[in-house]
């Protein structure tokens, strides 16, 4: 179990470098620590969003449901990483399932808690809304890019390992 000061820590690394020690302690005081056992689902596709997930140790998978009904991995991701931005910005449900490959020790801030942080004007919560952004942007160029590329080869056979290294690197890459 990792200690306050390294979930700070991890806080800065993968959420936002701009945050000072403090802004960073801020938004630790208000995580709830989270702990889901290998197999078990951490979200599912169409539930309610239930915020940010900080993703300190273990190892998940990302699955959206196909047109027929199945279930398809688009990604696995490692700790550190953080999960389930978009429901601190938007009001929708969550848009993949995401399954615990391996035991994991998780940190969840609270679409309330960061609700609360935004009242209070707290320079944190703003430096986080423009990290979370900014991640966005540079994934919809990157979808963007790779949209283009598909449609210019388009009687050409779908590059699937490419393809799939793409959704991995999108999902994924927290800096940029």
């Amino acid at each position: 179990m990792m200690t306050a000061g390294q979930i700070r820590d991890t806080i800065r690394a993968v959420l936002c470098k701009g945050l000072t020690l403090e802004q960073a302690e801020q938004i630790t005081r208000v995580l709830v620590p989270v702990r889901v056992s290998a197999g078990a689902p951490l979200m599912r596709e169409g539930d309610g969003a239930t915020g940010l997930f900080v993703l300190l140790t273990g190892t998940v998978e990302v699955l959206k449901k196909a047109p027929d009904g199945s279930s398809r991995s688009i990604a696995r991701v490692e700790a550190p990483s953080v999960l389930g931005e978009m429901s601190l910005v938007m009001e929708r449900p969550h848009s993949a399932t995401v399954q615990a490959v391996t035991d994991c020790e998780i940190q969840l801030l609270t679409k309330s808690q960061f609700q609360r942080l935004i009242s209070g004007e707290s320079v944190a919560a703003y430096k986080l809304i423009a990290a979370i952004a900014e991640v966005l942007a540079v994934r919809l160029t990157r979808l963007d890019q790779k949209v283009l590329e598909l449609s210019a080869h388009r009687e050409a056979v779908a590059p699937v390992e490419e393809l799939q290294t793409f959704k991995q690197k999108l999902f994924t890459e927290w800096t940029f």
